[in-house]
């Protein structure tokens, strides 16, 4: 009998070991997976097969269909693709939950239950004119029942978008005139077009009857192809980007801004100087007139200026008085007046102008331009150093503190300054000139210290001579 239980024990021992042994010696690579990981082209984790648009990347709940606002709903079927809302809304917002949703309505936050979402509105008078949708030719902006629910300032009948003589009572025959266009411009030039003298004080230029643009001077201004032209013909601007809008502004079609002429002619957009060029040659017979002066001596070291004895929070002066014109400056500087050879014209031409603008900014009360502005001005320098084609204007400017008069000096002085250290690295005084604009211009408003700080600056127009 213990044979046989020692016999049995030793049977089972063996099979055991028999079985470790084989389990032991079956590698990863005798194991065949079952996992095949279907594709996903978009990478958005979401399988092509399941994948409503497989070749854009989306989430999983549009079916990897984007959804910028992660509502739920992909943006093609997203009335508001970039505001979280709900499903039953066409992935919008409803504020005041009366059914409407933001986009379209009125009165987002104010509950109406009409179809603009306001609590009183008439439906049959969308822009409430009181001229009903159905005759309204301009249903969404408040006009005159004499031109059909469009604007009419002078209520003739004819809308001013249309109106030669948008302020003048007139007949449809005449444009909107009470006389013909050539009564009406013979009789502008005898005794002044109404609204000149405030487009000049606004923007430098008005709109006469005839529909086109005149400066100060009466000399034509126009839009041709994008650029700003005289009545010369000379293209002012080269960049292709301005329009004159039907209320007579040129404006940059890009972001809106309006474009000023100032007194010599020159054309300014929210952000500065457009151009060295002057409108109709500057003849303005304004414009700010220089006395004598006398050049500066070399500084290599920054831009420095004497304090001021006014209390001015201007008081960045330069140590240098007096003023030329707008001519050519000093009378010392040579250093590169050398012809460039081939291989430096042709490096010269290379040079992108649009990276040498420039502003020079001055802190209250300092006696230095801030490192920044140094950089900057560097920048400049070197590439004048380097090719003798170009030619450098600064304009001067200053806060609204002070009086007018002492901030047109002090906006001169400033400008003199910037060219004082040109000059000590030695770039001609034949391509250097200057314009000082007081507080005319400003960057930003002056109701703040800080936007007085930007705008106590000197700007840097850099440009290529023939």
């Amino acid at each position: 009998m213990k044979i046989f239980f020692f016999l049995f024990y030793l049977a089972g021992f063996s099979l055991l070991v028999a079985c470790g042994s084989t389990k032991g010696t079956t590698s990863e690579e005798d194991t065949v997976s079952t996992d095949v990981k279907e594709p996903d082209d978009d990478y958005d984790g979401v399988a092509n097969s399941e994948d409503k648009c497989p070749y854009i990347f989306g989430t999983a709940r549009t079916n990897g269909c984007p959804d910028a606002d992660l509502d739920g709903i992909q943006d093609s079927e997203d009335s508001c693709p970039d505001d979280k809302g709900y499903a039953n809304l066409s992935g919008c917002l409803d504020r005041d939950y009366d059914g409407v949703i933001d986009p379209e309505d009125k009165c987002p936050d104010a509950y109406g239950e009409g179809l603009l979402g306001c609590p009183d509105a008439d439906e049959t008078d969308l822009d409430g004119d009181g001229v009903k949708n159905d005759v309204d030719v301009c249903p969404d902006t408040k006009g005159m029942f004499t031109a059909k629910g469009c604007p009419d300032g002078d209520g003739d009948g004819i809308k001013d978008e249309m109106d030669a003589c948008p302020d003048l009572f007139g007949v449809a025959e005449h444009n909107g005139c009470p006389l013909a266009i050539g009564d009406m411009l013979a009789i502008a030039k005898l005794n002044g077009h109404p609204g000149k003298s405030n487009g000049i004080a606004e923007k430098g230029y008005y709109k006469n009857y005839d529909g086109k643009l005149y400066d100060r001077n009466d000399k034509s201004v126009d839009v041709v192809a994008g650029d700003i032209v005289d009545q010369k013909g000379t293209f002012i601007t080269d960049t292709k980007k301005y329009l004159i809008d039907r209320d007579g502004y040129i404006r940059n079609s890009g972001n809106g801004g309006i474009i000023r002429i100032d007194e010599e002619g020159y054309a300014f957009g929210p952000k500065g100087l457009l151009s060295m060029k002057k409108i109709n040659g500057g003849e303005s017979g304004g414009g700010i007139q220089f006395g004598d002066f006398n050049g500066p001596e070399n500084n290599s070291s920054g831009i420095t200026f004497e304090p001021s004895n006014n209390n001015n929070n201007n008081s960045n002066n330069s140590s240098t008085s007096g003023n030329v014109n707008n001519k050519d400056i000093y009378k010392n500087s040579s250093r590169n007046s050398q012809p460039l050879s081939a291989e430096e014209t042709a490096d010269c031409n290379r040079i992108n102008l649009s990276t040498l603008t420039a502003a020079i900014y001055f802190d209250y009360d300092a006696s230095r331009a801030d490192n920044s502005s140094l950089r900057q001005l560097n920048r400049v320098v070197d590439a004048m150093q380097k090719c003798t084609k170009l030619e450098l204007q600064v304009g001067g400017y200053a806060d609204s503190d002070g009086a007018d008069s002492y901030n047109f000096k002090l906006s001169e002085k400033r400008a003199k300054s910037v060219l004082k250290y040109i000059m000590g690295q030695g770039v001609s005084d034949r391509r250097l000139k200057y314009n000082a604009y007081g507080e005319k211009y400003p960057l930003v408003s002056n109701g703040t210290e800080d936007g007085k700080q930007q705008n106590r600056r000197a700007e840097i127009q850099v440009s290529r001579s023939n």
